[in-house]
């Protein structure tokens, strides 16, 4: 070889060196040692009930409080980043954005070629969400499923599902995606609504669905059992090992059975006549707490007792997603803010509403129309001020009256589930999934009916 051949080899070596040197120091560094001198650990989560939500002021859900457990056994604050693409989550672990994926996603062999995986937590089926019309136009097997329209998020696992299903059954499932990407939650209640006919959920979150909208159907399984796992990547050994010695404790504990019962087997409220004045015009047996709560703060009692029964039907043992309990569901920090708790009197529990509603109502006197501030209040009961502020900014940045709830305030708040509405820089408190837009309008119209 001759030294112009030799320099040229050399020089190769130095340069592929030197790649390999700048790939290995590119790649994130961000174990379990890593994460602990930040003092906090991020976890790239979607915005849905299963997932992360934001109840009343309170961050919530069934991964969040698993993963908040985590990070206080560890000594480490919990960050949330909410992911709205299903796509980009693998993308932004292994770019370093986050530590943990947790999106109520299943184990699959595919995403395990990608990322690595806790051991799983929970276990559950895909199945096919449909309007519960009559049972002989339902969909009761999947290999009915051939030429149907179903709308999915686009690069989900129910995405994946359903290719591998068109092939299980020999036909060609027409697998449809919607603008702006919306998420399996939004998805089913479109279903419920009757603006597409099918989607895919996983079970647990059917099941949760099911207690919102009682015209669903979820009982047609369209897959084996699958293991629901947080995802980590591959190079965060440590971080894997103890999140699963975590688990492993968690998972057995009579704290995860009672999360399990809170999100999955919350009490239905029992079904109430809606017109409910008798012949000798009570509206409830409450009517005298009712009206002794208001007359301290001069409000008309049909107000709060129109909100009873939209929070609980005036059933005293109801319990809501997220923990919230009792006649008008107050969530326990809430309800802690105003000496309510679940073992609170029936007296205690109402006259601690009113003065959260009284509270709610000072705080909109920058409204002055009288029934407009009422109905913000109600919104604000609801939803909690935060996202309702953030209805308001919004409905003044699309030119809308940003003093008027009805057709204003109130529909930017429904927008606020729809990504080109919550990622507007006005927005602070995020995507809103919840019912304030009819649960205003049920009370006030309720309301006005017993006035």
């Amino acid at each position: 070889m001759n030294i112009l051949s030799l320099f040229s080899l050399l020089f190769t070596l130095l340069i592929l060196n030197s790649c390999r040197t700048e790939l290995k120091n590119s790649e994130p560094k961000f174990d379990l040692d890593n994460i602990k001198l930040k003092g906090k650990i991020t976890v790239l989560m979607d915005n849905s009930t299963l997932s992360f939500y934001d109840d009343k002021g309170k961050e919530s859900g069934f991964e969040y409080e698993i993963l908040a457990a985590f990070a206080k056994s560890i000594g480490l604050k919990l960050e949330v980043k909410v992911i709205n693409n299903q796509a980009e989550f693998f993308q932004r672990l292994n770019n370093g954005e986050g530590d943990i994926i947790a999106c109520n996603r299943a184990v699959t062999l595919t995403d395990m070629q990608k990322i690595d995986f806790s051991i799983p937590f929970y276990t559950t089926h895909q199945v096919l969400i449909q309007r519960n019309i009559a049972d002989s136009l339902l969909l009761k097997s999947s290999s009915q499923l051939g030429s149907k329209d179903v709308n999915i998020p686009k690069g989900s696992v129910f995405d994946a599902r359903l290719k591998q299903l068109s092939d299980e059954i020999g036909e060609n499932i027409n697998r449809r995606y919607l603008l702006n990407d919306p998420s399996t939650e939004d998805l089913i209640e479109m279903v419920s609504s009757g603006k597409i006919k099918y989607t895919v959920s996983n079970k647990n979150l059917a099941l949760i669905c099911a207690q919102k909208y009682a015209n669903l159907s979820t009982n047609t399984i369209i897959s084996a059992e699958q293991k629901i796992a947080f995802g980590i990547r591959k190079n965060n050994p440590k971080l894997k090992q103890e999140l699963n010695s975590f688990l492993k404790k968690y998972c057995s504990s009579s704290i995860f059975i009672a999360l399990k019962d809170r999100y999955f087997n919350s009490a239905e409220p029992e079904p109430v006549n809606q017109i409910l004045v008798t012949k000798n015009g009570n509206i409830s047996p409450y009517d005298d707490l009712f009206k002794a709560a208001a007359s301290k703060y001069g409000w008309d009692w049909k107000i709060l007792a129109s909100l009873c029964f939209q929070e609980s039907n005036f059933n005293p043992t109801a319990k809501g997603m997220g923990g919230a309990f009792g006649l008008m569901q107050f969530m326990p920090n809430t309800g802690a803010n105003f000496g309510v708790y679940p073992n609170s009197s029936y007296e205690v529990q109402i006259n601690g509403a009113m003065k959260m509603l009284n509270t709610i109502y000072n705080s909109w006197s920058s409204i002055p129309d009288i029934e407009q501030r009422i109905k913000f209040t109600l919104a604000s009961y609801n939803a909690g001020k935060g996202h309702i502020d953030d209805g308001q900014r919004l409905a003044l940045n699309q030119g809308l009256n940003h003093q008027i709830w009805d057709g204003n305030v109130q529909v930017m708040v429904k927008k606020l589930a729809d990504p080109m509405f919550y990622r507007n820089p006005v927005v602070k408190c995020g995507a809103y999934r919840g019912p304030a837009s009819g649960y205003v309008t049920e009370v006030y119209q309720r309301y006005l009916s017993w006035k």
